[in-house]
C-alpha cells in the first residue's frame, strides 16, 4: 500500500512542493518503509502543514473548482474535466498526501513524540491537521483505508466505510480538543497557523467539527443540530482563520499562483460565477459585487478592461481562455487592487471564521429558527469583510445584510448557500454544500444527460498496491452521505 512506502525523502519531496522550508533536517529510510525519519517534532509539523496546504489549493481544488462552476476549463484536460470526463489519476494528489509524506504517518509521529515530551497540546495540533486530511478525503472518495492504513503487519488495508472514517475522524478530534486544553510547551513559530495558539486550535476543531457533522446532513438530517453546537464553539472571529501561509519568494508561492504561472490557458474564470456576483441586485449598480476584483482580473483581447467569465464547453463567442484570471496572478496585472486569490503570496482559506457562522445559519434555517438565521448570516458576511480588512482591503457588503433582513423560510435558506458558495470562493469543501443542498442552482454540463460528479475515483496509485481498492468501472456513482444527485 501507498501508506506503507513512506520516507523522508517522500517529507522532503512535500515540502519542497509547498516550498515553505528546506529539507535537510530528513533522513532518508532505506531499510524499512515504514520507519519514520529522524525529525524533530518542529519538522515534522512544518512537513505535515505545508503538504496540507499543497492538497487545499491544489488538484482538488481545481477540480471543484471548474465542477462548482467558479472557474472553467478553457483548455488541454481542463476542458474535458468540466465536461466531467476524468480518469483515475486525474485528483491522485488529496489521496496520495493522505499516506505519503506529510500525512498519516507523519501526523502519528508528531503525537507519539509530543507525548513522550509531556506536550499534549502539541499532539492536539497534530490530531486536528489528521482529521482535516482524512475527513476532507472520506468526503471527496467515500470510504478509504484508515483503520489498517499504516499498518506495518497489514500489507493490503481494508476499505472502512466512509462512515466509519467519520466517526473515527470526529473521535479524534474530541482527543484532541482534550489534548489542547491540557496545553503545555507548543510548537511556536513552526506552526504556520496559529503561531501555538492552543485556544486558536480549539476553536478550529469545533469549526471542523461542525463542517463534518453537516458532510451528512443530507441523509441524517439530525446532524444539523450536531453541527451547530460545534460551530457556537468553533471560529468567531476572522484573526482566527484557518489560512495557508506563503510568502512573495519564488520558493514559497501559493499553488493557484504556481499553476497559473504554469498553465494559464487551461483554467478561466466560469460565467456563472461572474454573473452571480456582477448582477446582484444590491450592487448591479456599482459593477458588481465589491469581492470581484479581488477574485478576478480583467479579461484580455476582445474583452480587455472587464471582468468576464467563460461558459462550460466553450460554446462560439465565448471569450474562453480570454475570460479574466484570477486576481494578482502572473500573467494577468490588469484589476488588480494589490492583493487577491491570484497573487503569488496570497493566504489561502482553509476554514474561516465566515465558514463557521455559514455552517450556524444553514443549522438554524433548517430548524426554522429564521431570526437567528439572519443573525448568522450577517454575522458570516462580517466576518468575510473582516479579513479582506485584515489584508488591507475595504469591501462593504452591507447591501446584503439589508436584504438579509426581509428574507425568511426557503428564500432565506437559498441565500444563505449562495452566500457561502461566494464567501468560499476555490475552497474544496463548497462541493459538499451543493451535493446536499443543491444550492446554488447550477446547470450541469450536457443537462439532464449528465450530472454534477458525486465522488472522485481512487487513485490509481493506491488501486495498484492495494487489491482492495475496486477497478473504476467497479467503483460507486455517489457516496453514502449524497444517496441522491441534484436534480
Amino acid at each position: 500500500m501507498l501508506g506503507n512506502k513512506w520516507s523522508g525523502r517522500a517529507l522532503c519531496v512535500a515540502v519542497v512542493a509547498g516550498s515553505l522550508t528546506a529539507c535537510d533536517f530528513i533522513q532518508p529510510v532505506d531499510s524499512n518503509p515504514n520507519a519514520v525519519p529522524s525529525a524533530t517534532l518542529d519538522q515534522l509539523l512544518v512537513g505535515v502543514e505545508v503538504s496540507q496546504f499543497f492538497v487545499e489549493e491544489s488538484q482538488s481544488s481545481r477540480l471543484v473548482s471548474v465542477w462548482m462552476q467558479q472557474m472553467t476549463g478553457t483548455d488541454r484536460q481542463f476542458v474535458g474535466f468540466g465536461q466531467y470526463s476524468t480518469v483515475e489519476g486525474d485528483d491522485d494528489d488529496a489521496m496520495n498526501a493522505l499516506y505519503d509524506a506529510g500525512g498519516i504517518v507523519a501526523n502519528r509521529e508528531g503525537v507519539r513524540q509530543a507525548g513522550i515530551a509531556g506536550r499534549p497540546g502539541y499532539a492536539g495540533i497534530f490530531k486536528v491537521w489528521e482529521a482535516l486530511a482524512v475527513g476532507m478525503v472520506a468526503s471527496e472518495f467515500g470510504g478509504i483505508p484508515y483503520s489498517e492504513a499504516i499498518s506495518p503487519d497489514v500489507a493490503q488495508p481494508k476499505l472502512d466505510t466512509q462512515a466509519e472514517v467519520y466517526t473515527a475522524v470526529l473521535a479524534l478530534l474530541d482527543e484532541a480538543i482534550a489534548d489542547l486544553q491540557q496545553g503545555g510547551l507548543g510548537p511556536g513559530a513552526a506552526d504556520f497557523v496559529y503561531g501555538g495558539d492552543f485556544a486558536r486550535w480549539i476553536a478550529a476543531a469545533h469549526t471542523l467539527k461542525a463542517r463534518l457533522h453537516l458532510h451528512w446532513a443530507e441523509s441524517d438530517p439530525a446532524r444539523y443540530n450536531a453541527a451547530l453546537t460545534e460551530a457556537q464553539q468553533g471560529i468567531q472571529d476572522a484573526s482566527g482563520d484557518w489560512l495557508a501561509l506563503h510568502s512573495s519568494a519564488s520558493t514559497e508561492n501559493q499553488m493557484w499562483y504556481q499553476f497559473v504561472r504554469d498553465r494559464g490557458d487551461y483554467i478561466s474564470s466560469a460565467k456563472f460565477l461572474v454573473d452571480l456576483m456582477r448582477f446582484r441586485p444590491e450592487y448591479a449598480a456599482a459593477g458588481g459585487d465589491p469581492r470581484m476584483p479581488y477574485y478576478f482580473s480583467s479579461g484580455t483581447g476582445n474583452f480587455a478592461d472587464t471582468i468576464i467569465g467563460s461558459q462550460v464547453g466553450n460554446p462560439p463567442g465565448d471569450p474562453s481562455n480570454d475570460a479574466s484570471e484570477l486576481a494578482c496572478g502572473p500573467n494577468v496585472d490588469a484589476g488588480c487592487q494589490g492583493w487577491g486569490w491570484g497573487a503569488p503570496d496570497f493566504s489561502f482559506p482553509i476554514m474561516t471564521c465566515a465558514e463557521n457562522n455559514f455552517i450556524i445559519a444553514e443549522a438554524q434555517s433548517v430548524a426554522g429558527n429564521d431570526a437567528a438565521a439572519r443573525t448568522a448570516l450577517d454575522d458570516a458576511l462580517a466576518c468575510a469583510e473582516d479579513r479582506f480588512a485584515n489584508f488591507g482591503a475595504t469591501i462593504d457588503l452591507s447591501a446584503y445584510m439589508s436584504t438579509n433582513d426581509a428574507l425568511s423560510g426557503t428564500d432565506l435558506f437559498n441565500e444563505i448557500m449562495d452566500q457561502k458558495y461566494m464567501a468560499l470562493f476555490l475552497n474544496r469543501n463548497v462541493w459538499s454544500d451543493y451535493k446536499r443542498t443543491c444550492r446554488p442552482t447550477i446547470t450541469p454540463f450536457d443537462y439532464p444527460n449528465q450530472v454534477v460528479p458525486g465522488r472522485f475515483l481512487y487513485s490509481q496509485a493506491e488501486r495498484q498496491t492495494n487489491e482492495n481498492i475496486p477497478e473504476p468501472d467497479a467503483q460507486p456513482d455517489r457516496n453514502d452521505n449524497d444517496p441522491a444527485a441534484c436534480p
